[in-house]
């Protein structure tokens, strides 16, 4: 069985020192790629250097974490882009975020930079990382308007709006921690496989609550999800990753 992790942070602290043996278990374990999704501009060039260091296992997308998306910020991490479009295979994660944003305002000036990196991504014919926690509704609302659906909505964890998500043709990520969290099996459950992407989110969301995540972990994720939905791990594991491959356009290179 071959799985793809599309969203982790192995360039954060707590997993950059660690990497070699990361990336070691996680072939081991059937891994095959990696997404290191760096979230503010400080992060780039660690991401840039694990793509060198493993081609044609880790992947680089650059955004910027919603509540951090200053106006500064913005413009380094649009600059960044610009410079490094042709190293990153999308944009993100960038979107919404109403857990830490309270203030309507704030909310607002979100909403505006969304569509900024929503226009870049149209630009530069890229895919779109979306994270929209507490704010589903609002992100997909603007995505539709935008008429931009070469999206995966990160970690999604709304039950409510995976039918329209669904829909409206969007990749959806289910995180390892569908093993121990029941809203999150729910939501895989109802998620139609097609539309569906695993992911580590590492180090965070790990299976077992309070442990460091790694994308080895990503066999547990489909074994869960195979016994919510009464199917096969190798349904899933093949399904998810051939998404994976489609979303980031990556097929041809894992083809070769």
């Amino acid at each position: 069985m071959r799985f793809f992790d599309t969203h982790s942070h192995l360039e954060m602290p707590r997993l950059y020192p660690k990497v070699d043996a990361i990336v070691r278990r996680a072939k081991a374990a059937g891994v095959i790629g990696v997404v290191v999704s760096a979230i503010e501009p400080k992060f780039y060039p660690k991401a840039l250097e694990l793509k060198n260091r493993y081609p044609g296992f880790i992947w680089p997308t650059f955004g910027l974490h919603p509540p951090r998306a200053t106006p500064h910020m913005v413009k380094r991490a649009i600059n960044a882009i610009y410079d490094y479009a042709e190293d990153i295979v999308a944009i993100g994660e960038v979107g919404l975020d109403y857990y830490w944003v309270k203030d309507p305002k704030k909310r607002e000036n979100q909403k505006s930079t969304f569509i900024e990196f929503i226009h870049l991504a149209d630009e530069l014919n890229l895919p779109l990382v979306v994270h929209s926690r507490d704010a589903e509704a609002d992100a997909m609302k603007i995505l539709r308007e935008e008429k931009m659906f070469d999206v995966q909505l990160h970690c999604f964890n709304n039950p409510e709006h995976v039918q329209q998500a669904a829909e409206d043709r969007f990749f959806m990520s289910v995180p390892t921690s569908v093993v121990s969290r029941q809203r999150m099996q729910h939501i895989a459950k109802a998620m139609p496989l097609a539309n569906m992407l695993l992911e580590t989110d590492a180090p965070y969301l790990s299976p077992v609550p309070g442990q460091t995540n790694e994308p080895s972990n990503l066999p547990k994720a489909a074994a869960k999800i195979a016994e919510l939905k009464g199917i096969t791990t190798d349904a899933v594991a093949t399904t998810t990753t051939t998404n994976a491959l489609k979303f980031l356009h990556l097929q041809q290179v894992y083809d070769r």
